[in-house]
Order: structure tokens, then C-alpha cells, then sequence
């Protein structure tokens, strides 16, 4: 899954604005971009997306502060 496909999931389906700017190193959860909710739809996205699980404990600030973030959690967790 790639930023872009992130980003994405987020205009289309969390904001319903793909107008929405959103810059890869942009703090999603200080901008209120991402919230409680939306985090968990993102995470269910995810999962439902690559197959891979995303244990509650992995949902943290630093995990998803970002796209950069999201992208590198994720990255980590294929090759784990």
C-alpha cells in the first residue's frame, strides 16, 4: 500500500474531499485530520487492504502521526 493509496482512502472515504491537501510528513492527528474513529477505519482499510493485522498495541501516535508514518509502520510489518 503506498502513500498515495493512503491519501487517497483518506480524501475519498474519511473526509469525503479529495480536495483535501494532505503532504506526506503533515501531523494527521494534531490537524484533527485523523481522529479516534477515523484511525480505526483506516486501520480496518488496512487490514482489509494487505491481509495484515494490526494488533491494538500498534495503534499508536507514532505509528500513525503521518502518511510517512502509516507507509513506514506498514512497510516494517510486511517484512516482519
Amino acid at each position: 500500500m503506498s502513500i498515495d493509496d493512503i491519501r487517497s482512502y483518506i480524501q475519498d472515504e474519511l473526509l469525503n474531499d479529495a480536495t483535501t491537501s494532505i503532504g506526506d510528513d503533515d501531523d494527521l492527528l494534531l490537524s484533527e485530520t485523523l481522529d479516534s474513529l477515523r484511525v480505526m477505519r483506516l486501520v480496518q482499510h488496512v487490514e482489509d487492504r494487505t491481509g495484515l493485522s494490526v494488533p491494538p498495541e500498534d495503534v499508536t501516535i507514532e505509528n500513525f502521526r503521518s502518511l510517512r508514518h502509516i507507509h513506514a509502520y506498514l512497510s516494517s510489518r510486511r517484512t516482519s
